[in-house]
């Protein structure tokens, strides 16, 4: 399931650049911004696979700015399962927080793990109100983060 999860946030992240149905094939041959129309294009870039490929390369009008295309990604995530995260960052475990540290670039089980205990014990730092919104979310647990050497090597050495 948080393969599943991972891929449909790829696809839905990777159509931010050109248009509304994003960088590809799709948007190369269907330029015409009807709704419509960007629906086919859209179908087109994700069966296709040519986003990632563009993205990668440079071509088919994507850029291969990764870091903020996963931020976009992550911020997306975090907006639709706010409630979901917020009680398994609470527990320390759980499926949404599993993809959201994938999210992260936490992709080995250990260091999977290891996002999961700091979001919990920084819980009260990234979730610090009730009223918190997934925009301050996003921006508490990338400042937490930040401060964690052995995490992000973790995440990011993995």
């Amino acid at each position: 399931m948080k393969k599943i999860i991972t891929i449909v946030l790829f696809f839905i992240g990777s159509y931010s650049f050109a248009g509304d149905s994003g960088c590809g094939l799709g948007s190369m041959i269907i330029s015409k911004n009807t709704k419509l129309l960007q629906l086919f294009s859209l179908t087109t870039n994700n069966s296709s696979f040519s986003q990632p490929l563009g993205i990668t390369f440079g071509t088919s009008g994507c850029s291969a700015n990764g870091i903020v295309m996963n931020e976009k990604q992550v911020q997306y995530y975090v907006e639709v399962n706010q409630e979901d995260l917020s009680r398994e960052m609470a527990q320390g475990h759980g499926e949404k927080l599993e993809t959201l540290a994938l999210l992260k670039g936490c992709q080995s089980p250990a260091s999977q793990k290891a996002f999961a205990g700091f979001t919990q014990s920084a819980y009260a730092q990234i979730i610090p109100h009730a009223n918190t919104n997934a925009t301050e979310m996003v921006h508490n647990l990338n400042q937490e983060m930040a401060q964690q050497a052995e995490l992000n090597q973790l995440c990011h050495g993995s």
